[in-house]
Order: structure tokens, then sequence, then C-alpha cells
């Protein structure tokens, strides 16, 4: 059993920490005790917000920090203990069209070139494997997803572009994501999806949400330029 770190981050906001490792194992731990939280919050419980290998929970001034420490050490044992997490945070499974297009995805030459391989080898590799979406955090409905193939690895870029397009899809590290807005950006651009990530009048806001299994879809040109 994992024995999680708990500590407070502010008087009304405590962290518990499972692991500084990026896994699947932990993830699906982070969810299945964020599922547990919110199906039986305690009273004065705000949010729980994922990450990689932890979960922080906000509360109001109704609970003590005290009283919610308590809480999360006796849940997080029963969740290590009781919960079949595989079964119980089962994400789900998301095909998301992408076009590799040069003229979209801006980096996908220097990213061929850097790594040795062709452009059409890139796009196979970045469409070979499903993704786990681990967090969604950096700016409302961007998605850190993982793990990718370790031949496709790669740092980010030394100096941040000042504008990446809405739907960007990017790779950094052993991760890629989404760009759901136009921001700067410092991960490698290989392509762009032209679904909408991140929308406030729908509901949830985020097209994509922790846990979820993304699978990427190749798509032309031609096709993208036809959704609406």
């Amino acid at each position: 059993m994992i024995i999680p770190r708990i500590y407070n981050i502010h008087d009304q906001a405590i962290t518990i920490e499972f692991s500084q490792e990026i896994s699947d194992a932990t993830n699906l731990l982070v969810i299945a005790m964020q599922h547990a939280i919110e199906s039986n919050p305690i009273k004065g419980f705000v949010e729980a917000v994922p990450a990689y290998g932890s979960l922080t929970v906000y509360f109001s001034d109704q609970v003590s920090a005290a009283t919610v420490r308590d809480w999360l050490s006796d849940l997080s044992a029963r969740v290590s203990n009781n919960i079949n997490i595989s079964l119980t945070t089962k994400g789900r499974q998301i095909n998301i069209p992408v076009c590799y297009d040069p003229s979209l995805g801006t980096d996908l030459d220097w990213v061929a070139a850097h790594l040795n391989r062709s452009m059409e080898a890139i796009v196979d590799l970045h469409t070979s494997i499903a993704y786990r979406v681990y967090m969604i955090g950096f700016i409302p409905g961007f998605p850190y997803m993982g793990t990718l193939p370790s031949a496709l690895e790669i740092p980010r870029k030394q100096t941040p572009s000042m504008k990446i397009p809405a739907g960007s899809v990017a790779i950094a590290g052993k991760q890629t994501g989404i760009y759901p807005a136009e921001v700067p950006g410092g991960w490698q651009v290989i392509g762009r999806t032209p679904l909408r990530m991140f929308d406030p009048s729908t509901t949830p806001c985020s097209f994509l949400n922790t846990g979820d299994i993304v699978q990427f879809k190749p798509i032309t040109l031609e096709a993208f330029n036809q959704y609406s």
C-alpha cells in the first residue's frame, strides 16, 4: 500500500501526494481518491483538483484543517485497500482527429530532423498508442497526456513561441498535449485538431478530463478545413 504525504498548502487547502513520479498506477489512484472524496464529501468540502500523483482538496471555514487531514488519511487507506482501481476509474475512450500537415504542425519538420526520422515516422509514432490524460492544467482545458513512445521524447523549445494557435497538438519530454486557446507556449507543435478543447458555455467546460484515454487519428488538411 502506498502511504501518501499529506500537507497544507494554505489554511483552506490540503494536498495528498501519492508519488512524485508519473505513472498510470499512481494517476489511477489519484482519480480513485477524487471519486471517493466527491461521492461522499466532508462538510465544508469545496473542490478536489487532481495532478499527476497528487490531489489538492479545497475546503471552507466550516471545517478545520486538522479534521480534513484526518479524513484524507483514513479515506486514502480505504481507497488503497478496498477499491479495484482499474475497474472503478476507467476513463472514456476518445478519438481525436489531428491534421499533421506541416502548415499546421509548424515544428514537425524540426522534430523530424532532431530525431533523425521522417515526418511520416513522427506521425506514425504519435498515433501508434493511446494516451492517458494525467491532469488538466497550465490554462483551462489543457490536457497533459502520456506517456510518449521513448523514440518521440524531445525537449521543449529553447525560446517559447509567442502565439500557438488553439487546437495545436504538441509534444515535450515524455508528454503530449493540446493547446485549447491561442497562447504562448514552449512545446513542439506537430499538428492541430479542429475540435474545441475548452468551451465555457458547456458543462463540463473542458472537452477532456483526467483519466480519459485519447487516441489521435490523422486526417488530411482538406478534412481539417471541412470541420465546422
